[in-house]
């Protein structure tokens, strides 16, 4: 069932439907080259579940700006998506999409900011842990959580070349909330043919092989935050190193100098 169009009074909300998102200026620019990616015809998308919402309209849109008020706005779209997320239906997700910051311009910066946006999101939520998940980033039942809501992140950026399933023209996260992937588990006939359709299609969307991080929820082994931010070649990571959201936050006196 498509979700019906906002009604007006959305321009007091930090979401958007796809279908109201802003006409002019960079946040025009920025959900009209994601959905024309996302519901391209002749290049198939890898993640179904993302072109799915989008062609539903359960998708829903946000704009962060730059400056100090990046992570309070972000807070604020988060806090209002996970509050509607189960009337959105078993196929949504929130795309956040970030106007530049001077600061941010290679992966490496990319991955830092990205970090340190979810560790003062994490930071300032007082809401309690979900049940069922677990609270250790290297258990394989962690998932980034906000307002007792679980969910699996994925980071784009325009740095992102080769790993084109991770390339945006604006830097963007989106936040797909656990219950997506409910009667998608491994093992599942429908969860099975999920997996193959994605990985198939990754093999030809992207220029370099697929990462060896994939995982799924729940399985021996699997690293959740590894896959939210992935290199643009598959570079060893040291997941025994932890996970950056423990100890990540904003630099805001200038550019990182982190270059690994």
């Amino acid at each position: 069932m498509t979700d019906p169009a906002p009604t007006a009074d959305v321009q007091t909300s930090t979401l958007y439907h796809p279908h109201d998102a802003p006409s002019d200026g960079w946040r025009h620019e920025a959900a009209a080259a994601f959905s024309e990616r996302m519901l391209s015809d002749h290049s198939l998308f890898p993640c179904i579940f993302g072109v799915t919402a989008v062609r539903k309209g359960t998708v829903r849109y946000s704009f962060i700006p730059a400056g100090e008020s990046r992570v309070a706005v972000l807070a604020a779209a988060l806090s209002e998506f996970t509050n509607i997320a189960t009337d959105l239906g078993n196929r949504t997700s929130l795309v956040c999409f970030f106007d530049f910051e001077d600061s941010v311009n290679t992966l490496a910066e990319y991955r830092d900011h990205f970090w340190a946006l979810l560790g003062e999101l994490q930071a300032g939520d007082t809401s309690e842990w979900p049940p069922g998940i677990s609270d250790n980033p290297q258990d394989s039942t962690w998932e980034f959580s906000f307002n007792s809501t679980p969910m699996f992140v994925v980071a784009n950026t325009p740095q992102h070349l080769d790993r084109r399933s991770r390339q945006s023209r604006y830097f963007t996260i989106t936040f797909q909330p656990r219950f997506v992937f409910n009667d998608l588990k491994t093992g599942t006939p429908a969860g099975d043919k999920a997996r193959t359709v994605i990985r198939r299609r990754l093999d030809t969307y992207d220029s370099v092989e697929r990462t060896p991080l994939l995982g799924s929820f729940g399985e021996p082994g699997n690293v959740e935050w590894s896959q939210y931010f992935l290199g643009d070649d598959n570079t060893p990571v040291d997941l025994a190193a932890g996970c950056p959201i423990t100890h990540a936050r904003l630099d805001r006196s200038g550019p990182s100098t982190d270059t690994a």
